[in-house]
């Protein structure tokens, strides 16, 4: 399930600098193909992140209180990957790599479990306790005091 839509970055960036950022030939005219490789791609980082913690992608008809949070993050990384990736614009701004560090960062905190995500599931892959073989010894039958003098 994808966490953003190309529409919704399109409604962030606005019709002008969506078009100029998904252009890769003339900076122009709106790429839904090249919008849609940026969604993917910053959905791909935002899973490297989760995937760490929870079942990715994480299942937000399941759990619909988490799509804001994920949606706004996401569309960080969306922003900066499309600024990254034009190749008529030098450096993005400011503001952008703020945003993206603040979304990294809160990604990292997730992964790390410093900021656990509501209601969400834990990979399958993974379990609580291990079941494999366990082994405790028992007490020393023979200790330096017993063994003094031999």
């Amino acid at each position: 399930m994808a966490y953003i839509t190309t529409s919704q970055l399109s409604a962030r960036l606005g019709s002008t600098l969506y078009a100029r950022l998904t252009d890769r030939v003339n900076g122009t005219t709106a790429s839904e193909t090249v919008a849609q490789q940026i969604v993917d791609e910053a959905e791909a980082e935002a899973n490297s992140y989760l995937a760490q913690r929870y079942a990715t992608p994480v299942d937000l008809t399941a759990h619909p209180e988490l799509q804001d949070i994920l949606a706004a993050r996401v569309l960080d990384l969306a922003e900066f990957t499309a600024w990254k990736g034009s190749p008529f614009i030098n450096d993005p701004p400011q503001r952008v790599h703020q945003l993206y560090a603040a979304a990294i960062g809160w990604l990292e905190s997730v992964a790390a479990g410093r900021f656990p995500l509501p209601a969400s599931s834990p990979p399958a892959s993974r379990t609580a306790e291990d079941a494999g073989p366990r082994y405790a010894g028992g007490g020393r039958v023979f200790t330096a005091d017993e063994l003094d003098g031999l």
